[in-house]
């Protein structure tokens, strides 16, 4: 009747509460939609920005990095060609040398000081790049010969002279002009003789030959550069971009070299501001020296047309580190905004008309559903009716195989036991029946024993007596169910076990080594022990088996890990088949013969251990005892400790 209460309720559940259940769904799912379509337009918001983001981060990156290459290799040709004017000019200062020679050999007053005297003064004239560049003699020993630039150093020898990087020059130039008549020379030197600074000059150096002389000129690279530069920012300023396209130039003390601005060329931005008071270009440049190239954004102090009302801007820059200069281009994200407006508006018309008609579609499935549920109401009802029925017998089938199982599972422990209560009743017995026929022959002869002997056969008698008692009460115990959990030790509960089938091991030559600790665990003690007689037992009809002169060896083990309690039995009887290992925990499996097993031992020792919130696996293990390998199971029972 209860039951019957209850399924009336359900009935009337979907009857009647499942309308409001749909009401409910249908505003959840319109819901859902409309927070989907949201999801969707900011999905495709977010596409058009990772879209236009990566097209113009694209595009500003490419053009940045063609104008660094594009400097790049206008700076190396510059070198290449300073370095062909230097080797030009020096070769012409060799042709002239050799002329004056040529010239003066012929001669018949001719004099080997009077004609490098001439060729000296001939050549001292001689300058080109702006001035910088002159030509100079020395001796490959190292006197200078000719230094129009510096004549103080005329008649020195310079062959141990150093420049700021520690090389001997003439004495490099010694060596090289050895095995090549000419070469071209990096070194360091004086600007000039009213300015000490120092700084590196690119030359090329000749071997004369006749007198064993070199004839050299040379470069300062820092003033060529400057040269180099002044030329390619003229081309770069001169390149007409289109539209937006753009490219900014500045070094590295903040002052504008190209722009598309170009009344900011030639000034120092370092300590401009933009209007929320940032000084952008320091920020720019600072990235610039930290990371060598990337993106950076931020609201620009530079407004390049009407359009840039927020003035945000994204730009790529990359340093060319040479000059320390920091070239760059960006996009400003105006388009970008305007075009997600009109997106966005395009895409919440578009949500605004799906969502009337899920509306509609909603109205319609509610009263769908209305009349579905009353009709599903009464298929249901008619539905129950047939389920109480099988589940009556079901249930009722389930609860006497399950009296079955237990009942089996006691009825095949218990033969066992008897069988260890005849072992261990049968020498207290015998005891006993020996005893008391000395008795009785006393009784028919006052002379057959002594007294002694008659009192040590009455202790005889009431010793054995006792031990039947134990025993009965031993057994008594395992049959004994626990209700509850409870604390208990393992070894204890070894000892019991030990009394209980100790007659069986010695009875079947089965030697049974034990390492097992005081263990305090939480569980059922009486459970547990019938699980450890069905695991040991196995092991036995296993053991037993094996051919006669062989060992027969039993482990225990007992150990604490990881707050738990192990217990580890094997035995050298082989091991399980790999084919009927995954099955030994199943009910009713059994590879015994019918008379010898019901295949619930292991099946029940399962569910007491999981019982016992513990787990119980088995394995075939090799192992080594007394010098010689073995195989056989091994169980392992896994408890919590108290």
């Amino acid at each position: 009747m209860k039951n019957r209460n209850k399924e009336k309720r359900l009935l009337n559940i979907i009857k009647f509460g499942v309308l409001g259940i749909i009401i409910v769904l249908s505003i959840l799912i319109s819901s859902v939609f409309i927070q989907q379509k949201k999801s969707e337009i900011n999905a495709e918001i977010l596409l058009i920005e990772e879209n236009y983001m990566s097209h113009n981060k694209s595009t500003v990156e490419n053009l940045v990095n063609k104008i660094h290459k594009f400097i790049e290799v206008e700076k190396e040709i510059e070198i290449e060609e300073l370095k062909t004017e230097v080797k030009e000019q020096v070769k012409q200062a060799h042709l002239i040398a050799l002329s004056i020679y040529n010239k003066n050999v012929a001669r018949e007053n001719y004099s080997k000081e009077k004609t490098i005297n001439e060729i000296k003064e001939t050549l001292r004239t001689i300058r080109y790049n702006n001035d910088f560049a002159y030509i100079f003699i020395y001796e490959l020993n190292g006197k200078s010969i000719l230094n129009s630039e510096f004549p103080n150093l005329e008649g020195k020898n310079l062959w141990n002279f150093k420049d700021a990087s520690g090389k001997f020059i003439i004495q490099d130039m010694n060596r090289i002009l050895k095995e090549k008549d000419e070469t071209y020379y990096e070194w360091y030197w004086k600007k000039s003789k009213d300015d000490d600074s120092i700084d590196k000059k690119i030359g090329f150096f000749k071997k004369f030959e006749p007198y064993g002389l070199f004839i050299g000129s040379g470069d300062y690279i820092y003033e060529y550069e400057k040269y180099v530069q002044n030329k390619i920012l003229k081309k770069l300023n001169s390149i007409e971009f289109k539209a937006p396209e753009h490219i900014f130039v500045y070094d590295s003390k903040g002052i504008c070299l190209s722009n598309p601005k170009k009344e900011l060329i030639g000034k120092n931005r370092y300590n401009s501001q933009n209007k929320e008071g940032r000084y952008v270009l320091r920020e720019i440049l600072k990235y610039a020296q930290e990371n060598k190239q990337g993106f950076v954004r931020y609201k620009g102090s530079v407004i390049l047309n009407k359009n840039n009302i927020t003035n945000d801007k994204v730009s790529y820059v990359k340093q060319f580190e040479p000059w320390g200069w920091v070239v760059g281009s960006g996009f400003y994200m105006e388009e970008l905004y305007s075009l997600l407006d009109k997106k966005r508006a395009e895409l919440e018309k578009s949500s605004d008309e799906a969502i009337k008609k899920i509306a509609l579609i909603s109205l319609f499935f509610v009263l769908l559903m209305i009349f579905v549920s009353f009709y599903i109401s009464k298929r249901i009802d008619s539905i129950f009716y047939e389920y109480r029925q099988r589940v009556d017998s079901e249930m009722k089938n389930a609860y006497e195989k399950e009296k079955l199982l237990i009942q089996q599972s006691k009825m095949a422990t218990m033969g066992e036991m008897i069988g260890n209560i005849a072992h261990q009743w049968k020498q207290p017995l015998n005891l006993m029946s020996m005893s008391n026929s000395l008795v009785k022959l006393n009784q028919e002869d006052k002379d057959f024993s002594t007294k002694e002997e008659i009192n040590e056969a009455i202790d005889n008698i009431d010793v054995s007596i006792k031990h039947l008692s134990t025993t009965i009460d031993d057994f008594r115990n395992f049959f004994k169910p626990d209700k509850e959990k409870r604390e208990f030790d393992l070894k204890i509960s070894f000892e019991k076990t030990h009394k209980l089938i100790s007659s069986q091991f010695k009875n079947n030559d089965i030697q049974l080594l034990e390492d097992i600790e005081s263990i305090k665990v939480f569980g059922f003690p009486n459970e547990l022990l019938q699980v450890l007689i069905n695991i040991i037992k196995n092991a036995k009809d296993e053991l037993i088996k094996l051919e006669k002169g062989k060992k027969r060896v039993l482990f225990i083990q007992t150990k604490v890990e990881n707050n738990y309690a192990y217990v580890t039995i094997k035995d050298n009887a082989g091991g399980i088949p790999k084919n009927i290992m995954p099955r030994i925990f199943e009910a009713y499996f059994t590879t015994k013969k019918d008379d010898e097993g019901t295949g619930i031992g292991l099946y029940m020792s399962k569910q007491i251990i999981e019982g016992m919130d513990g787990k119980i696996e088995a394995s075939n293990q090799s192992f080594e005892f007394e010098s010689e390998e073995y195989k056989g199971a091994q169980f392992i029972i896994k408890l919590p400790l108290a």
